[in-house]
């Protein structure tokens, strides 16, 4: 713990203190080359059950007695309900209940969601078009919806607004008594145990610009799309009342775990028993669920029924949560040798309708910010969250800190361009490294640890073809013979320290076979399957450990029942944070292995070590003893592990994108993208690979081009209402699509990875903008890219 936190404004780094980042925690104790599992391509555990679809999701699962609940929602961006009739919905044949904020207040059962605590399931007080009016369940969906249609409403409608800047103005239409100029409270203290940080200081920054910059850069700049992530299954549970204050619940998180912590902390009293299925696709989008939830919850309580609510795809593109709006106001100075040396700004955070724990995004974004400017030591950012009138933001993949990349890596360009610097050159030279220091979303001090990515930059440069294609600064690489169709290069970085975040545990238990000496283990950790593989990979470094068998370890089910602690798969946890607690765990169940041959093997157990499914001798070459004949019969041997979470080694992607832009039209495509990593070991490679595919979607590359959800000012109602409305990029239009990834050994745990996660297209769109600013000759600032921006840049419009 370091000393309190006062006024949002994080712990100071200190001057001096640091230990030499030169200790190494996990020497290399094998050639990597040796791994029989690890940076090799396995067949998935789960891959048949997935190609011949007898894989379960959560909306295959059917349970005796289940009933339908849906929700009936408001016209209106901003109204109070006067009057509401339910007694018509409630006599149609086969509803089984219908619900009003009068009776979750009458029950003490209407949670408070958002942080603070702010927003109940069901409120008098309406706030976007789709806030909930009243919840129903019934016999059918059909039936629980046309009941919705029977339940007469009289509403006030009141004024709405849609921005943040306006938001906070004076006189600006309230969303809460309680929040002032609609602005909420900083902080988290979840993430922040030592007191809440919302706000960034660090040296003296107006002396910085006076004595350290020689070129400055100053704007602002607006990432407002409040894109949809667009995960292929939609937000769904199914909650089962166990009597008392007890459920169970089966959802479509990526996260048991969360599940839980949640929607347990939204209702004191309540407990839930979480269980997931596979999970088709999250984006970092499907965690709590925290309204499907506590709904259902209240549903199943009243009828004593399970009750499963499930989102249609509309009703996700239009009720469920975006990316977070940004609108940010800097000021950056850069020195003559291109080194970044202050910067002061201030971050108006769009939360839309509610704040759903939109702190954690603001210190993960502050800390990502310093990533990319890691020499820097003198800042001041500060933050304010402000709701809206919109649909809620939430958690999606980047968590803040890809939102405020796309804004301030444009303005990293620009003091580049100031100083007439290469922009490949400045990524590379600011990026933090070993040695470097930086506060991360706890308000703490930290250290980078081991890492360096500079030289990974600058091989993805020469993969991309970078000297060849930059010409400069507003220059195209290359212009059509009629000069209509001109072409630009543009390039970012991006990582996230959050690769260990989190603490987490995991049991291996290892049970002999009944009629031979082979082992199978079975590993407990809570990791949900969302289609990225990690079930597979974990079960790869238990084997690995162990050194038996890939096809003799086998997984129980994602549960908080089956499992110790563990937040899942999240954001860019993973690769390090469950790694490093099976991977311990397995070095628990060996240790105990080991001591049960010392005498037979004539050494100590440290002297020991696992061949194929053989404990081995060090020092008697060729002694050794079946592992499974060290287990008693009828026994087994249990390894626990853990994980601490610390933040020393941030991960880094860095982008590089050539566009062509038609200036009669102001039409964009995307020529080429190459995505440069430094994962440390690969566990998979086609995990990786698939991982900075990814990239492209889920509201990362295009949102540069034009994904983004369209508000009508006069009704509030989301134009982009499915996917033919809301523009996402079709496999068809792919670009092609290169990648660089290097294989250093990170100091990070037994494996030497820190893995990728969320970052692998955070940086896409701000490498796009410069791109296209490039290709036309003048900057475009406006997110999405659209033909309107573009022509309005060239004076067309």
């Amino acid at each position: 713990m370091g000393k309190p936190l006062l006024n949002g404004i994080n712990n100071p780094i200190p001057d001096d203190g640091w230990e030499p980042s030169t200790k190494r925690y996990f020497p290399l104790d094998r050639d990597p080359k040796e791994y029989k599992y690890i940076g090799k391509n396995c067949v998935r555990k789960d891959a048949r059950e997935i190609v011949t679809g007898a894989a379960v999701y959560t909306d295959d699962y059917q349970m005796t007695g289940m009933i339908y609940g849906t929700v009936k929602k408001s016209p209106y961006p901003h109204a109070i309900i006067k009057s509401i009739d339910c007694e018509k919905a409630k006599a149609l044949e086969g509803v089984r209940a219908v619900l009003t904020y009068k009776d979750l207040n009458e029950m003490h059962m209407n949670p408070m969601m958002g942080w603070p605590p702010h927003k109940p399931l069901l409120d008098q007080h309406l706030r976007y078009v789709g806030d909930a009016v009243a919840l129903v369940a019934a016999d059918t969906l059909d039936i629980a919806q046309e009941a919705c249609d029977l339940i007469d409403v009289e509403y006030e409608v009141l004024p709405a607004v849609y921005d943040g800047l306006s938001a906070i103005k004076d006189g600006a239409p309230q969303l809460y008594d309680q929040f002032d100029h609609n602005i909420c409270p900083g902080g988290l203290e979840l993430m922040q145990l030592d007191g809440k940080f919302w706000h960034l200081v660090r040296g003296d920054v107006d002396k910085a610009f006076e004595e350290k910059c020689a070129y400055e850069a100053e704007d602002t700049i607006e990432f407002m799309g409040m894109c949809a992530p667009n995960a292929p299954e939609p937000p769904g549970v199914i909650v089962k009342w166990e009597g008392g204050m007890k459920f169970s619940l089966w959802g479509t998180s990526q996260s048991a775990f969360l599940l839980k912590l949640v929607n347990e902390s939204v209702l004191p009293g309540i407990k839930y028993e979480p269980y997931t299925f596979h999970t088709g696709g999250s984006y970092g989008n499907k965690q709590s669920m925290t309204f499907q939830t506590t709904a259902a919850t209240a549903l199943a309580y009243v009828t004593k029924l399970p009750v499963k609510v499930y989102q249609t795809r509309v009703e996700q593109m239009t009720n469920y949560q975006t990316r977070l709006g940004t609108q940010v106001h800097a000021r950056m100075g850069i020195d003559k040798d291109g080194i970044i040396r202050a910067f002061k700004g201030d971050w108006k955070v769009v939360a839309g309708a509610f704040n759903d724990n939109l702190q954690g995004n603001i210190g993960v974004g502050l800390g990502e910010t310093q990533l990319i400017m890691g020499k820097c030591h003198d800042w001041d950012l500060n933050s304010d969250i402000v709701v809206t009138n919109k649909q809620p933001a939430g958690i999606v993949r980047g968590y803040g800190g890809q939102e405020l990349n796309s804004c301030l890596s444009m303005l990293v360009t620009r003091v580049a361009r100031a100083g007439n610097f290469d922009p490949v050159d400045v990524f590379a030279k600011n990026y933090v490294s070993d040695g470097d220091s930086y506060i991360w979303r706890d308000g703490l001090p930290w250290r980078a640890h081991s890492i360096q990515y500079e030289q990974m930059i600058r091989n993805t440069a020469e993969k991309f073809g970078w000297k060849d294609k930059w010409k400069g600064w507003g220059v195209p690489t290359w212009t059509s013979e009629d000069g209509r169709y001109v072409r630009g290069v543009g390039c970012s970085a991006i990582g996230n320290a959050d690769v260990g975040e989190d603490c987490c545990e995991a049991y291996v238990r290892l049970a002999p076979g009944l009629l031979d000496n082979t082992i199978i283990a079975t590993l407990h950790a809570d990791i949900t399957e969302n289609g990225n593989g990690q079930r597979s990979n974990a079960q790869k470094v238990c084997a690995e450990r162990l050194g038996i068998p890939y096809e003799n370890v086998v997984m129980v089910p994602s549960g908080t029942i089956f499992s110790p602690t563990g937040v899942s798969l999240g954001g860019s946890r993973g690769t390090m944070t469950l790694g490093h607690a099976i991977a311990n765990a397995c070095d628990d169940a060996l240790e105990k292995i080991f001591k049960a041959a010392e005498v037979p093997l004539r050494c100590s157990w440290q002297n020991m070590e696992i061949r194929d499914n053989m404990v081995c001798s060090k020092l008697h070459p060729g002694e050794k003893i079946p592992l499974g004949a060290l287990v008693n019969y009828w026994t087994t041997v249990t390894g626990y592990g853990k994980h601490v979470e610390e933040f020393s080694t941030p991960s880094c992607v860095c982008v590089f994108v050539e566009v062509e832009v038609d200036k009669e039209t102001g039409k964009t495509r995307v020529i080429k993208m190459v995505v440069g990593t430094d994962p440390g070991q690969i566990i998979d490679p086609a995990t990786i690979e698939m991982q900075l595919q990814g990239g492209i979607g889920s509201a990362c590359l295009d949102t540069a081009f034009y994904e983004e959800h369209i508000v009508d000012k006069e009704t509030g109602r989301t134009m982009t209402y499915d996917m033919l409305e809301y523009k996402t990029r079709p496999f068809n239009e792919f670009p092609e699509f290169d990648y660089n990834v290097e294989e250093s050994q990170w100091d990070t745990w037994q494996y030497h990875a820190n893995g990728v996660g969320e970052i692998s297209g955070g940086g896409a769109a701000s490498a796009a903008m410069l791109a296209i600013s490039n290709a036309i000759g003048t900057d475009v600032s406006t997110y999405p890219a659209t033909p309107d921006v573009i022509l309005k840049a060239l004076g067309k419009l």
